[in-house]
């Protein structure tokens, strides 16, 4: 499925059988905790709630201190019953990138990816596999822990979906590894700027804990759009500056 906009703010009733609400997520974004982005809390709670998201996993590499920063930002503003700001973590295990949902405490970057799942699933929280057949990106999961986790059902969630894989057919290949291993399938926007945030979404039945959301995604619909190739400019830049210690203060 594609989309170039995110879901309407105004849309928020589920027309499905069990008549709950429905919510629209994105399980993948950075903010400036992130060494690849300068986004503000401020901004990316406020740039998620103009494009219709009503929930979202900050996901920042190696550290959950993003996402409670932005749940405790979005408090502050009053908007935390507008907003569901999911703890999450893109933790650098030994075999590739994955990402923690549900999450309370940062998970160790350099475990193996078992030993990264089981410690995320020890927290309660949920494992999803990002980018996984992107080659330009070199963090991505190595293709055998990725068939050894889905093997020992590790994996509650695939990235089918990610807005800035460069050419469409590692989004495909991922789909059809999800399809295989009947994986319920994500898209996410792995936002690191203002421009990225909400290009891609989920829309499934609302949820507040790991196991609800555990229990939405078969019946997750996913909406996504790639992001122009110029996207890494800004995230290089974020690198950049931040090198040269040049960051005074986070990009509203």
């Amino acid at each position: 499925m594609t989309a170039v906009v995110a879901a309407p703010a105004a849309v928020r009733e589920w027309t499905g059988a069990d008549g709950r609400a429905l919510a629209f997520a994105d399980f993948h974004c950075h903010t400036h905790h992130s060494r690849d982005s300068r986004l503000s809390e401020q901004r990316f709670v406020e740039l998620a709630l103009e494009r219709g998201l009503t929930h979202v996993a900050v996901t920042d590499h190696n550290t959950i201190d993003g996402s409670v920063a932005v749940r405790r930002r979005a408090e502050e503003l009053g908007v935390g019953d507008q907003l569901t700001v999911i703890l999450g973590e893109e933790v650098s295990s030994a075999d590739g990138e994955i990402v923690g949902l549900f999450i309370d405490a940062t998970v160790p970057p350099g475990l193996s990816a078992e030993d990264t799942a089981d410690a995320i699933r020890a927290q309660g929280g949920l494992v999803s596999v990002p980018h996984p057949f992107d080659p330009f990106r070199r963090s991505h999961i190595r293709e055998d822990a990725l068939e050894r986790m889905a093997a020992s059902g590790r994996i509650d969630a695939v990235e089918v979906f990610n807005s800035r894989v460069t050419l469409a057919r590692h989004n495909q290949q991922a789909a059809d590894f999800a399809a295989r291993h009947r994986i319920p399938g994500v898209a996410c926007s792995d936002s690191h700027t203002a421009l990225e945030v909400a290009m891609s979404f989920n829309a499934l039945p609302a949820f507040t804990t790991a196991e609800e959301l555990r229990e939405a995604l078969p019946r997750n619909e996913w909406h996504g759009s790639r992001t122009t190739k110029l996207v890494h400019l800004g995230t290089r830049w974020a690198v950049a500056s931040k090198w040269v210690g040049r960051r005074a203060r986070p990009d509203r």
